[in-house]
């Protein structure tokens, strides 16, 4: 990946990020406002990034309750929502059927500007009409990341461009932290050349040997410490490693630097796990600072527990007979 293309996508990452934490944090009575805002903002950013010839349909037929954007040509709809509930879902198909939009839109989009949940329904609406298929149907702004980051290097600067122009940062405090802690680590550590590393380490991944044998004694330590992290930052991560498109030498070079330091650091804890991770937390907070990078702790916390699990750190270590 080019370092424009690279610099491009991290900026559109944040700009995006920064407006979906603008919804979260807004109060609900303001939830309107935003929304009346967000269809004309996503009209325009929807048509740059895929080449619809969107309409606000709400222009035409106001508060409609099915759709807010359409492109008669392109036959698809859109729906504009910062509601993830799937009360809200089987609403706007019952309207969308109920209108016969299916005879003019071929699919249904549910676009949601904060975070969709996983629902356990997969199909909602009729077959004689129209179905929509939430699992694929519904959006949200980690998806549109990732068809941007399949785009040409000059279409992603068009869109960072468009994105540049249409958002203000109130308060530079207000962006995603955690997306520029993960970007930092990872940069941090797939940048950098560690010749000899990762001798001597187990390069199959062995988590129930590492968590519950290995440090048997922090076992539920490490398992909560995960999960409660998880709900927060792990969407979060995996966005940003399927953005970053490592390669593979810069992954393992990441997973290797990782194996060496976290291990050095263990041995100067005796092996005590919990002791040993706060030292790594901090040792990685240093080195953030150093770089003038804004960092979340937590997300630290939760990037180093989940390489943990991934024996990544901590690596187990081969056992040679002598």
């Amino acid at each position: 990946m080019s370092l424009n293309r690279k610099a491009d996508l991290d900026r559109i990452t944040e700009i995006l990020s920064y407006l979906k934490s603008q919804v979260e944090l807004s109060n609900p009575s303001n939830f309107t406002d935003i929304n009346i805002y967000a269809e004309s903002f996503y009209r325009d950013f929807l048509n740059i990034v895929f080449g619809y010839n969107l309409i606000n349909v709400n222009i035409l037929e106001p508060n409609s309750a099915a759709i807010d954007l359409g492109d008669v040509g392109s036959k698809v709809a859109i729906q504009v929502t910062s509601t993830s509930d799937i009360s809200k879902a089987k609403k706007t198909v019952k309207s969308f059927n109920d209108k016969n939009l299916h005879e003019k839109y071929d699919s249904l989009i549910i676009l949601n500007i904060a975070m969709k949940k996983k629902h356990k329904k997969q199909l909602i609406g009729e077959e004689t009409k129209y179905q929509f298929d939430v699992s694929s149907g519904v959006w949200d702004i980690s998806d549109l990341i990732k068809v941007i980051g399949d785009k040409s290097a000059e279409e992603i600067s068009k869109v960072r461009t468009f994105l540049e122009g249409q958002v203000t940062f109130e308060n530079s405090a207000s962006l995603p932290k955690e997306i520029k802690t993960f970007q930092a680590l990872i940069a941090l550590l797939s940048d950098e050349d560690h010749p000899g590393v990762g001798v001597g380490f187990i390069e199959e991944p062995d988590p129930k040997g590492k968590i519950e044998d290995r440090f048997s004694d922090h076992t539920q330590y490490l398992k909560n410490e995960f999960k409660e992290l998880y709900t927060e930052y792990g969407d979060v991560l995996s966005d940003v490693f399927e953005n970053e498109d490592l390669g593979q030498v810069r992954l393992r070079r990441l997973r290797l630097h990782l194996k060496k330091h976290s291990d050095q650091i263990l041995t100067d804890c005796a092996g005590d796990a919990k002791k040993a991770l706060e030292n790594l937390v901090q040792n990685f907070e240093g080195r953030l600072v150093a770089e003038r990078v804004e960092f979340d702790s937590s997300a630290i916390r939760f990037f180093l527990i989940s390489e943990l699990i991934k024996c990544n750190v901590f690596p187990n270590k081969e056992v040679v007979n002598v």
